[in-house]
């Protein structure tokens, strides 16, 4: 195998990893944020109060989250069809 050929196969590993490795928790992380609507103050018992995420930023949420599980359940299917290995 040529260098070419293995930096082009190492491109490939490490685009791949990062994107599942890095990118599935990361878009996760983007939908948690996008559900928490925003600290408003402090009510009268202490206690810090948010504000409800509005209706598109609860609609990017879950789309995230669906993103999120379907490539956990592509990534299931993949390991049980190629009989885990």
């Amino acid at each position: 195998m040529s260098v070419t050929g293995t930096l082009n196969s190492l491109w490939q590993v490490i685009a791949v990893g990062l994107v599942l490795g890095a990118g599935i928790p990361a878009v996760f992380a983007v939908s948690l944020k996008l559900l928490y609507g925003g600290a408003l103050g402090v009510d009268e018992h202490g206690e810090t109060t948010t504000a409800a995420p509005s209706p598109a930023r609860r609609v990017a949420a879950y789309a995230c989250f669906a993103l999120v599980i379907a490539a956990v359940a592509a990534g299931i299917a993949a390991i049980v069809l190629t009989g885990g290995h």
